[in-house]
């Protein structure tokens, strides 16, 4: 393989500061400011516009790449809406082929979930009204458009979507957005010469990149009061999970899971963050130390070597954000609270057992490829289920338009931060839910499961699925 005169000056750069620098001195630089996406709200009928079309992005901090995005940005602005609230929502696409899109996490009824059934072609609209009736969340806006899910995801399209409550209001944690409550959405991306992302979907499971970004940019920092921070977590990866850990072996206080809060912060060194998956994590930064929150080992010489040649898997860098103490005033110095919900309790019987084998190699589940002409699975709102749910290869799972509890993995107890109601699962050979079917679907807007390693649910690694209404 011939190198360009580009390729030939990277890589000699690369082998001259190898000997001279060790790469954890060479990676702590400044840093760059992270970007909090701007906030719009839905209060008192005001409508929320979310304009899909391109835009251009600095990834590496220097050329712009032609991205797309919302309302001119790389991803989108933070929607926050109240639960009790209809929300008037206006999707506008501005690209030049067709996209559907979804909130994940959001409980409404099939016909409002998106999708396939709800396609937008260029300079086509959407607008639902959609019924905010669930408890204070996190969840993720993103394309979900049928086979082209992962290119769109991957070009830009998503961002985070809060709920809250009056619970959420009253908690003496950190709620004031982009002071002490900041939004993280990492991605991995494989970057040319030139900052630009490329993007070549492998023949087998899903696409890995070796460029982590958190919010569109690398190795990020921010500067933060000395009191509670809180960080809502979201995994817009095509395929990798992430093992986040502080370099300090300081613990992330976790108190929310994809479908709200947990009952009680649950304190742990090493938090998994699989695609799709949300988290809420509470940070001590009261003794002014700077910490830096990693993903695992960041590539050596050789293999960022080797990267320069052919794609690489291995992240160049693992920093996911570098927190900075300040001398502002924290807004919450108080001690976390000890609970802060109710036992997740089923108040209920399983009213029967569903198994479930996602594709490995060859994609579908229980064989068979997603088809929008077909109904897989019927079930009854009001009602909870077991699902089984198996695969040979390591993806994540969703599915739309319930909130399940996690019974067991592999045989084994589900751990302490997986114990709140969620809506994606980390599938690496056995899991049992618990699904709860809050809301209604029909045959022409079903509900949609599948692999959240998204080149697989693209080509087929998908169900649909019909709630049958509460007569």
């Amino acid at each position: 393989m011939s190198l360009s005169r580009r390729q030939f000056f990277k890589a000699s750069g690369i082998a001259l500061c190898a000997s001279s620098l060790p790469f954890s001195a060479r990676a702590a630089g400044p840093g760059t400011p992270l970007p909090v996406p701007p906030l719009i709200e839905s209060r008192r009928g005001q409508p929320l516009f979310l304009t899909m079309q391109r835009s251009h992005w600095s990834f590496d901090g220097s050329s712009k790449a032609q991205v797309w995005g919302f309302n001119g940005l790389y991803l989108g602005p933070t929607v926050r809406v109240w639960s009790g609230d209809d929300v008037k929502l206006i999707y506008s696409n501005r690209l030049n082929e067709p996209v559907a899109m979804t909130v994940s996490g959001l409980q409404v009824p099939g016909a409002l979930m998106g999708g396939a059934a709800r396609m937008m072609s260029p300079g086509v609209d959407w607008s639902p009204v959609i019924p905010i009736r669930q408890a204070a969340a996190t969840c993720w806006y993103h394309a979900n458009t049928p086979n082209r899910m992962a290119p769109h995801v991957y070009n830009g399209l998503a961002g985070m979507w809060l709920v809250e409550d009056e619970v959420s209001k009253s908690l003496p944690i950190p709620k004031h957005y982009g002071v002490d409550d900041f939004p993280l959405i990492i991605q991995d991306k494989r970057l040319d010469n030139f900052g630009s992302p490329e993007y070549d979907p492998p023949g087998e499971g899903g696409f890995i990149g070796d460029t982590l970004l958190v919010n569109g940019v690398q190795n990020p920092f921010l500067e933060v009061s000395r009191g509670w921070v809180r960080l809502r977590l979201l995994n817009a990866s095509n395929a990798r999970r992430y093992q986040l850990r502080m370099s300090d072996a300081r613990p992330f206080n976790v108190i929310a899971s994809d479908q709200g809060f947990l009952p009680a912060p649950v304190v742990v060194e090493q938090l998994s963050l699989a695609p799709g998956e949300r988290r809420e994590v509470l940070i001590d930064m009261t003794q002014g130390d700077e910490v830096s929150i990693t993903a695992g080992e960041a590539a050596g010489f050789v293999d960022r070597l080797r990267g320069i040649f052919e794609p690489s898997s291995i992240l160049i860098s693992t920093l996911i954000l570098t927190l900075r103490p300040t001398g502002l005033l924290p807004l919450v110095t108080d001690n976390l609270p000890m609970r802060i919900l109710a036992d997740q309790i089923i108040p209920g019987t399983v009213s029967r057992t569903r198994e479930f084998r996602l594709g490995d190699s060859t994609p579908g589940i229980n064989g068979a490829l997603w088809d929008m002409k077909r109904i897989d699975t019927q079930a009854q709102q009001g009602s909870f289920e077991r699902w089984m749910i198996h695969s040979d290869i390591p993806q994540a799972f969703h599915i739309q338009g319930v909130m399940f509890l996690i019974k067991s993995v592999n045989g084994a107890q589900t751990m302490a931060e997986d114990r709140g109601w969620k809506d994606t699962v980390w599938i690496d050979g056995d899991v049992e839910l618990l699904v709860s079917f809050t809301q209604s679907s029909s045959e022409h807007f079903p509900f949609v499961y599948y692999s959240q390693m998204l080149e697989m649910a693209d080509r087929g690694t998908a169900g649909q699925m019909l709630v049958n209404p509460v007569l």
